[in-house]
């Protein structure tokens, strides 16, 4: 099933599964400059390096990279959800420890990774704030204060 977007090029609220030739088809493309299609391709490196760990995960993505309005996103906002019991101080593999790491993501693929434990607090509190819309894009769109959207959770 196709994404939902409405007029204002945003996801109703909640959590929107979609594959990653889904998002591409949608969302990684050409918008006045090339930006989305590289951070799609940053997108697609950094699936296929947190599924070589064979960690059981899930992956939302947000910011404005699933807004179409806007042409140049900055990067790609990550949720990555781990399973009940997993240690989010455990030990890693320094190649690990690069995929859960916000400065590490967010330099090699411009996607700034927020991870927690499904069902967590953590990870309710994180799908609220990626649920509202920054004040910059409120203000450019002249969109009312309490709009909501929604996230792609990555089906893999």
């Amino acid at each position: 099933m196709p994404l939902p977007f409405d007029d204002r090029g945003l996801l109703p609220p909640g959590i929107h599964d979609a594959t990653l030739d889904e998002i591409e088809s949608i969302l990684g493309r050409y918008q006045k400059t090339t930006r989305r299609i590289t951070l799609m391709a940053n997108l697609r490196a950094y699936v296929a390096e947190l599924r070589k760990t064979g960690w059981d995960f899930r992956l939302v993505i947000d910011g404005s990279f699933v807004m179409t309005a806007i042409d140049e996103p900055n990067d790609i906002d990550c949720l990555l959800i781990m399973p009940l019991g997993w240690q989010m101080d455990g030990v890693l593999r320094p190649s690990e420890y690069n995929l859960v790491s916000k400065r590490s993501t967010k330099q090699d693929y411009k996607i700034e990774v927020f991870a927690a434990v499904i069902g967590s607090e953590k990870a309710d509190e994180f799908e609220s704030f990626f649920s509202g819309i920054r004040r910059e894009w409120i203000d450019r769109f002249g969109w009312d204060p309490s709009s909501l959207k929604g996230l792609i959770r990555v089906v893999l």
